[in-house]
């Protein structure tokens, strides 16, 4: 199978109905289910099948359930064999009344015809209480016709004590049990672990007839209640038979073995009860109980024979006397009844005991059917497996085994080995994990147990990291261990133990408590005890320890942590006697206030106390302290060997008491400490006492002699014996009672033990043998995501640690790597928050025998990445040494602290009050580097020390440590307490960066280089006091040593070095001084000493104060010493190259580097690039931008102002010096160094957010959203600028909210897609993670916008890492480009037939129209127009004016000023063509087109005046001009038509009188032309095409049109309302409807093509309006194509019309005359037909030169008419000629003359 089945809820049904065929088979073999599954076996009685056999076998079942259910077919065999059954809880299942927890659950399960249901070889085991293994519900177990159930051969672990193993419940209406035709049910042959209430309970009535048997036999029990149990009347009837025999119960039952309650019936069949066995403590047992009598014995037998208590008769029986029952003793002979079925028994054995079976008899029994041998229990698995439990587990009364392996425990486990049985109770759990605060209490005798009783307690991979602890308490007797192996303990919260056991105020992850150890060994090995709460205690021994009889303690291999709490604490005394041991061996102590603490007294008598090869790490107190005296007697030894103590604050070892010692042996062996002093004690040595002392190291010196022993503490000196460090003496290396001898052997003083000596120091009790080391603890620790602000710890053995996308606030903690896997370490610190205090420390090795294991192959290298960190006043911390071929990167971070941050685990460090970001505390690199890398530290505070080196030493052996690209801010970029040693090719660089800061870097111990390089090279910066490198103390440099300060720019001093008497010392090496910028008085400062050959100090290419300095000016400039100057342009490997590993210079002035030596300088160490997270073997440019401002006050307070928009505080008289540099970026990201001047974030305003897309083009649009786009999903990606970071909240998302500009479309943001978006998640981005959230832009089909939408990014400034005030805003566009392609072909479309519409207006002087392309333009001008409709008719805006995309003022103003400036130069020049010809003004004014073109343009400008004021004055935000100039041009508006109509009124009128006979023209031509005074040349020039447009007296008409689009205009301008668009497009529509009505229905226009036009182009802008508003109520593509339509079939007609109307006018004004008489009949006809028709007319003046007609008439050419002839009944003269009477004295016209 090798199949998991898992879940509450995942139910597998073999649904036997369905099965078809002779022989059906179904087996599960091997599978595994878990957690709540169930496996149903469905019966159906009426399957199709003719025998049916399911095997489950070898099958696992945790938490899972096995549900045989239903009526089953004949010749079903259901096997249910070697499983294991582990339930902790109820499992449900649907329609299955369960009420407890159990392994297997029938219902209604009925057998027959042949068939079998045998559980055999199984395993069922229950953790909870109550529990049952086989329960019946609801309906009987019933089994008929020759049929069997039997469990035979299992294995029962109940815990509890109150579990029923076989539960038939049943029902009232259906009894529990029904055994009918030949059938049996046979429990046999199986073992219980552990007491019960019951083995068997019958609930309701048992029936059991014709010929059936129930067969209880051999099986083997521990106690219970009642074994055999049938709670209501049982009736076996017919020749049947119940038997009870050969069964074991080891404990006596508390009621009785079988109860009938309240009777059996028993008719023709039989009842026996024989050969059962019973361990009773008061020597009786009821055997067999019936309450009351039967109402029906006829012919039925109870015979009871042979049951023995305690190997005796006396079993006694409580039946009533209407049973007639027979009882015999083992002395009887054998009986048939109790041995054999008698139905199915011819005859016995001679001695009555051996069956021989009739026909249909089967088995020993001679049963009426088959039944299989149980199989053996014997070495069955008892041990509880893999599974979760919730609730209490006691391991007590009734078991003298109990085994937990890989168990979850979430409540507490209670192991008492008082309570439990058997000589030896044995214990053991193996790789479980305490949960849920859960802790593990073993528990002892509490008071002396009785002799021949131990106890075997293994606990061995346990784990407790949720708040539990252990607690092994009271006494053990001989023999006994008690084991805690490869376990992890750690509490980070407080520990709570319960009842006896409450600590009250204390707590501990382990606690002893009033321990005893009479000949028993407590051995805590290999295991990680940590507890970092307040006042922690790792481990807690309370009431004291008593070792008597070579009992022991040992401690072997615990690695203790705590903040500085007690690492081991006794509160109590410790007493050992009679050859015990209390050994601590190869542990470790870390961060103690004391690593073993003992507040009484300490009695030892002949007995050991080791402390043997123990690491006090960092303690902040005394190592070892007691509180009270200490006594050795009677040959005993206080034995501290090979332990490290590198406390610096307080001695290894202390006594607050006397210590006593009186026959016995104190010995100091190879013990290290960092103080001058080793002990804090008073020593009082008796008779036969010993002090012995070896090759102990204090203070890094190896104390010798008996004087400097004394001077360490260790007292008088003349009690002290001194051995050397080459010795091996036995007494001082050895427990002397045990030891043979002792001798040196490769360096180590080895004892042989003799008889009763064990282990190296030869005690006088051995460590127990463990069990090998299985390396089950998880070795990646990982914590991601979270907010902690509780302390932290990492288990021991961990390869990869990893936190990521963390807050620490408040907290510390500390990666120890010594403790971590020995194979290699990986670190990685990636987008970690560090606040309110918050310190991250990063620990190597201890300074002592860290330092010995660094450059060893003992440990793998460490890998530390951190990277993305940011710190608001909190601290990142590197300490202690690494193994070889570590590398530690710290890049792309921003650490700023501007109050002191705590460094409570650095005990001696004086580094906090100053605030450091950046801690190296004694660390040292043997062949590792350190990298920090594009970060910006900076320290805001006075004195601040931004990066700190403190601690004994900086030690580099041939590693590196290299700060890169940095910005370094605050009182003191660097501060080194701590001496600097370089040594074998070591490195120490800086380069790269900027400092601005009262002080450079300062190394205030000196620095000490052998064969190393100190490298200060091309920084930038500037400094209000100090050198750029201050070098103090002792400076040498040693070997081929290279100090180079080299390329640097900054406004201060550059190099200070130690001043006479001292100096800085050269031996043998290189001081370049080189390329530098600096500014104040001097260059350098201090003297520099040149010692030996081959030492050089070269100095060349300086600027002090921006002047170059020459040689000569060196001196004057600072530099004292024999220097050699080196040439700006000369090439010099001295400047540029580390001597030792450089082979030449490169034609281009490169060092070309030797084997050993790395990057452009050639240093001796590989110092990787950083580049983010990652580490890169190229070296790319490194760049950065930064802006700081440094302020030079009186007070030397630095401050740091950023951008954007932070305030800075001055104080007192300042100077300030603006200092910006920039280079340009990588593609990577940047960090930007813009640091508070005040003290947090939330002074600041919030930033503006910038949001990008990955969509092609950078920028969203319809396409993408309807998934038109790349099958890449796009991401919406949001970035704050630096140095702001997002917050590390996991639900950072919902601080970011979507709100659009304006209204939302209803298929747009407003729709569907708008709901995905807000429910769309926010994750980080995995190249920027702390500054860039991003989301995958949903995809929608249903998608259409008509116009863009804008929706603006909203977000709370608590997502920002440290706030700010306000919020954050961001926005981004989604454009609308519905049909794109046809938008812009569209607007070229448009664009060239308006050109070609004004140009044909301007030619024709004004027929023609363009104001419906100026409407268009109107209609892209609207706030509610979409950006498709824009797009299309992008040009049209600019036909209503050419300042369309300006402000509304501009609109106006310059359409006034065109059409004024126009009408002044047309008239100017018409006049002063006038004058130039000497013509009149009619010939003048028709010539030059005036006033026609004049007004032809002033009608052209109009609309834009009238559109543009009505904007001016809706727009919101209109200003004083704006209401003014919108108010004038609005009355201009209204002004112009009133004065267009009254012209036409007052002067042209009249003029237009009707040619003769006109309405007798032919058709074509009364279409074509109106009639008018003048011909139509001369009519047209002068007044314009507009006016003959209309028809005869409706000329007034001519301003229609343009009044209709006014009042178009007037609603377009208006704002609507959030959603009102539609309203205002179905206003237009109503307006331009009306307007093509009256034009329709009057017929004013001159044609009927003209009327028809004009109608159409007023319908289709309508139309226009209708589809917009559309579009805006329910946006789609058939909306964009109708508008595309609508506007091509507008272009049509505006075409049309144009040409029709240059058509026009070139045929007027060539042909007027032709067209307007007749060719034939001459005036004749004319005459004629004005005769005919009665009308009174007059014929227009003739104008002979054809030159008018070519319109390029001059005046000079003109020819007044000739005088009409008179006609009959004609009295008018028409003689008077209207170019005679005109004036031309002006440009205004006397239209006196045509008034006639």
């Amino acid at each position: 199978c090798n199949v998991t089945f898992s879940g509450d809820g995942m139910c597998l049904t073999v649904l036997v109905g369905a099965m078809t065929g002779d022989v059906a088979n179904v087996r599960f073999d091997g599978c595994t289910w878990r957690d709540g599954a169930v496996l149903l076996l469905l019966g159906n009685a009426h399957a199709a099948v003719g025998s049916l056999n399911i095997v489950v076998t070898g099958n696992t079942f945790r938490d899972a359930l096995l549900s045989p259910e239903g009526v089953f077919p004949p010749r079903t065999n259901i096997t249910i064999s070697g499983n294991r059954f582990t339930v902790t809880r109820l499992i449900p299942r649907s329609g299955l009344g369960l009420r407890k927890p159990s392994c297997v659950a029938m219902n209604e399960l009925a057998i027959s015809n042949d068939s079998a249901v045998v559980l055999s070889g199984n395993v069922f085991q229950s953790v909870t209480a109550s529990s049952s293994a086989i329960h019946v519900v609801e309906s009987s177990l019933r089994v008929s016709w020759h049929s069997v159930f039997a469990v035979v051969g299992n294995t029962f672990h109940m815990a509890g004590g109150d579990g029923t193993l076989i539960h038939l419940e049943g029902s009232s209406e259906s009894s529990s049990l029904s055994v009918l035709n030949n059938s049996a049910v046979v429990i046999r042959g199986n073992r219980v672990s552990r007491p019960v209430k019951h083995f068997i309970l019958f609930f309701w009535a048992s029936r059991v007839e014709s010929l059936s048997a129930v067969v209880f036999q051999g099986n083997d029990m521990q106690g219970s209640l009642v074994v055999f149990y049938s709670a209501f009347s049982s009736h076996i009837y017919y020749n049947s038979w119940l038997q009870l025999s050969g069964n074991l119960c080891r404990e006596s039952t508390s009621e009785a073995f079988a109860v009938f309650n309240p009777t059996v019936n028993l008719r023709d069949s039989t009842l026996t009860a024989s050969g059962n066995q019973f361990m009773s403590n008061n020597g009786v047992t009821k055997a067999l109980w019936i309450f009351s009598e039967s109402t029906d014995p006829t012919n039925g037998a109870i015979v009871a024979a042979c049951n023995s208590v305690n190997g005796g008769e006396g079993a006694n029986y409580a039946i009533p006397s209407v049973y007639n029952a027979t009882i015999l003793t083992c002395i009887d002979p054998c009986t048939l009844a109790t041995s054999c079925f008698p139905a199915y028994t011819t005859t016995v054995s001679s001695d009555g005991c051996a069956c021989r079976c009739a026909e249909g008899g089967h088995g020993d029994a001679c049963l009426p059917v088959a039944v299989p041998e149980p199989p053996s229990t014997d070495g069955a698995d008892l041990c509880v497996r893999d599974v979760r439990v919730d609730v209490e587990v006691n391991v007590s009364f009734g078991t003298s085994v109990a085994c937990y392996v890989g168990v979850n425990f979430a409540v507490d486990v209670v192991v008492d080995m008082d309570l439990m049985t058997g000589t030896v109770r044995n214990v053991t759990l193996a790789n479980c994990t305490l949960v849920g605060g859960a802790s593990l209490y073993v528990l002892g005798w509490r008071s002396d147990p009785p002799a021949g009783l131990c106890a075997d307690v293994l606990i061995s991979g346990l784990e407790s990291r949720s708040g539990g602890g252990v607690v092994v308490a009271n006494r053990f007797p001989p023999g006994s261990r008690v084991t805690v192996v490869d376990s992890v303990l750690i509490a980070e919260n407080r520990v709570a133990y319960r009842g006896a056991y409450d600590l009250g105020d204390a707590s501990a992850c382990l606690v002893v408590h009033s321990l005893s150890l009479t000949g028993s060994v407590l051995t805590i090995a290999r295991t990680h005890v940590a507890a970092v709460f307040g006042d922690a205690v790792g481990v807690l021994v309370v009431g004291g320890v008593a070792l008597s009889s070579r009992g022991a303690l040992y401690v072997d291999g615990l690695l203790v942590q705590t903040a500085l709490g007690l690492c081991v604490s006794v509160e109590g005394g410790v007493a050992a006697s009679g050859g015990s041991v209390v050994a601590f061996v190869d542990s470790d102590f870390l961060l103690c206030k004391h690593a073993v603490s003992v507040r009484g007294a300490v009695s030892v008598s002949g007995s050991a106390v080791a402390l043997v090869r123990s690491d006090f790490l960092l303690t902040a107190d005394y190592a070892v302290a007691f509180y009270s005296t200490v006594s050795l007697a009677g040959g005993s030894m206080l034995l501290a060997k090979g332990n490290v103590h590198d406390g610096v604050s307080r001695e290894m070892l202390y006594a607050a008491g006397a210590v006593t010692a009186a026959g016995s042996t104190l010995s100091f062996v190879r013990n290290q400490a960092l103080l001058p002093r080793m002990l804090s004690v008073s020593l009082s040595l008796a008779a036969g006492a010993h002090l012995r002392v070896a090759c102990n190291d204090a203070g890094g010196r190896v104390l010798s002699t008996a004087e400097e022993y004394a001077a360490a503490g260790f007292g008088d000196a003349g009690s002290i014996d001194v051995a050397g460090c080459d010795a091996c003496d036995r007494d001082t290396h050895c427990y002397a009672p045990g030891t043979a001898s002792a001798s040196m052997t490769d360096g180590v003083c080895v004892c042989a033990c003799g008889s009763g000596g064990y282990g190296e120091a030869c005690v006088p009790v051995g460590a127990p043998a463990l069990p090998p080391a299985v390396g089950t603890a998880s070795r990646v620790f990982v914590r991601e995501g979270v907010t902690v602000r509780s302390e932290f710890v990492v288990p021991a053995g961990a390869s990869e640690v990893t936190l990521r996308h963390v807050v620490l606030d408040g907290v510390s903690p500390v990666l120890y790597v010594p403790w971590m896997a020995r194979d290699g370490v990986r670190i990685v610190v990636q987008n970690v928050s560090l606040l309110n205090g918050a310190v991250l420390y990063v620990m190597g090795g201890g300074a002592l025998r860290g330092a010995v294991a660094a450059g060893s192959d003992e440990s793998g290298p460490v890998e530390l990445s951190v990277c993305d960190v940011e710190a608001l006043n909190g601290a990142l911390v590197l300490s202690g040494t690494f193994p070889a071929g570590s590398v530690l990167t710290v890049a792309d971070s921003l650490l700023v602290a501007a109050r002191p941050t705590p460094l409570v685990y650095l005990p001696g460090s004086q580094s906090s009050p100053y605030a450091p970001v950046l801690v190296l505390s004694g660390l040292r690199l043997v062949r590792s580097v350190l990298v920090v890398s594009g970060v910006a530290l900076v320290t805001v505070m006075t004195g601040g020390r931004t990066v700190v080196v403190d601690g004994a030493v900086l030690e580099l052996v041939g590693g590196g440590v290299a700060l890169d690209a940095a910005v370094l801010g605050g009182e003191y970029a660097l501060y080194a307490s701590a001496r600097v040693v370089a040594s074998g090719g070591a490195v120490l660089r800086v380069s790269g960066s900027q400092v601005y800061a009262a002080h450079g870097l300062v190394f205030d111990s000196g620095v000490v280089a052998n064969a190393s390089a100190v490298v200060v090279n091309d920084n930038a910066g500037a400094l209000t006091d100090g050198a750029l490198l201050v070098l103090r103390g002792s400076a040498s440099f040693l070997s081929g040593s290279w100090l180079s300060v080299r390329g640097n720019s900054i406004s201060g001093r550059l190099l200070s070095v130690p001043s006479y008497p001292r100096s800085a010392d050269l031996v043998q090496s290189t001081l370049t001084l080189y390329g530098n910028a600096g500014s104040g008085p001097v260059v350098m400062d201090g003297t520099v000493a040149l010692v030996g050959a081959g030492r050089r100090f070269v100095v060349g290419c300086l600027t002090l104060n921006g002047q170059a300095l020459q040689p000569m000016e060196y001196r004057s400039a600072g530099i004292i010493g024999e220097f050699r100057p080196v040439a700006c342009s000369v090439c010099d490997a001295d400047v540029r190259c580390f001597a030792a590993a450089t082979r030449a210079m490169s034609g281009s002035c490169g060092c070309r580097c030797a084997e050993g030596g790395y990057g452009r300088d050639c240093l001796p160490v590989y110092l990787p690039h950083v580049d983010g997270c990652n580490r890169t073997p190229a070296m790319p440019l490194l760049s950065h931008t930064a802006t700081l401002t440094e302020t030079r006050s009186l007070t030397s307070t630095w401050t740091a102002t950023p951008k954007p928009n932070l305030s800075r505080t001055q104080y007192g008289p300042t100077e300030t010096l603006q200092v910006t540099e920039t280079v340009a970026p990588p593609p990577t990201r940047t960090p930007t160094a813009s640091v508070s001047g005040t003290l947090w974030w939330s002074d600041v305003a919030c930033p503006t957010l910038t949001v990008t897309t990955t969509a092609a083009g950078g920028s969203l649009t319809q396409n993408d959203i309807r998934g038109g786009g790349s099958a890449v999903p796009t991401r919406l990606m949001v970035a704050l600028p630096p140095p702001f970071r997002w917050a590390r909240d996991p639900q950072l998302g919902t601080h970011l909210s979507f709100v659009p500009v304006s209204t939302a479309q209803p298929r747009g943001f407003g729709g569907p897609w708008g709901a995905m978006l807000r429910n769309a998640t926010w994750v980080r981005n995995a190249t920027n993670p702390s500054t860039v959230l991003e989301l995958a832009v949903p995809l929608h089909r249903g998608y259409f916008i008509a116009a863009d939408e804008t929706i603006v990014i909203r977000c709370d400034a608590v997502a920002v890492f440290g706030g700010c005030k306000g919020v954050l805003l961001g926005s981004f566009t989604i454009r609308s480009d519905t049909l794109p392609a046809a938008a812009n072909a569209l607007s070229a479309i448009t664009g060239v037939v308006a050109g070609a519409a004004a140009v044909a207006v301007v030619v024709t002087g004004g027929l023609g129209s363009i104001l419906e392309m100026q409407a268009l333009g109107v209609f892209a001008r609207m706030s509610c127009t979409s950006a498709q409709e824009r797009a299309s008719t992008v040009a049209l805006p600019y036909f209503l004016s050419v300042f369309a995309a300006r402000d509304p003022l501009w609109m106006v103003v310059g359409n006034a000023l065109l059409a004024a400036v126009f009408g002044c130069v047309h008239c100017g020049v018409t006049v002063v063509f006038q004058r130039w010809r000497g013509v009149d003004a009619a010939s003048a004014w028709a010539a030059m087109r005036f006033p026609s073109l004049t007004y032809v343009v002033a009608h052209a400008m109009h609309l834009g005046i009238f559109f543009g004021s009505v904007l001016a004055l809706a727009m919101p935000g209109a200003r004083v001009q704006h209401r003014v100039i919108g108010v004038v041009g609005v009355l201009y508006g209204a002004a112009f038509p009133a004065g267009v109509c009254y012209f036409i009124a007052r002067h042209t009128g009249a003029s237009f009188t009707r040619y003769w006979q006109f309405s007798r023209k032919p058709l074509h031509e009364r279409q074509l032309y109106p009639v008018g005074y003048w011909h139509p040349a001369a009519q047209q020039r002068m007044y314009g095409g507009m006016l003959t447009n209309m028809r005869g007296s409706r000329v007034y008409w001519c301003v229609f049109q343009l009044l209709v689009l006014c009042v178009v205009c007037l609603i377009a301008a208006v704002h609507p309302p959030v959603g009102g668009c539609h309203v205002q497009y179905f206003c237009m529509a109503a307006v331009l409807v009306a307007g093509a009505g009256v034009v329709a229905f009057t017929n004013m226009m001159r044609s009927a093509f003209l009327t028809v036009m004009r109608t159409a182009s007023f319908v289709l802008l309508a139309l226009l309006c209708v589809v917009s508003a559309a579009n805006h109520l329910a946006p789609s593509d058939g909306g964009a194509r109708a508008y595309v339509a609508i506007v091509l079939l507008l272009t049509t007609v505006l075409l049309a019309v144009a040409v029709y109307s240059v058509v026009v006018w070139y045929a007027e004004d060539r042909h007027w005359q032709e067209l307007r008489e007749p060719q034939r009949g001459g005036l004749e006809a004319l005459l004629r037909d004005d005769e005919e028709s009665g009308e009174e007319s007059q014929k227009p003046h003739e104008m002979t030169s054809s030159s008018y007609a070519s319109g390029t008439t001059v005046a000079s050419s003109y020819r007044p008419p000739a005088p009409p002839r008179l006609v009959a009944g004609d009295i008018r003269s028409d003689a008077l000629s209207l170019f005679d009477r005109a004036s031309s004295a002006s440009c205004s016209i006397n239209y006196a003359p045509l008034d006639r």
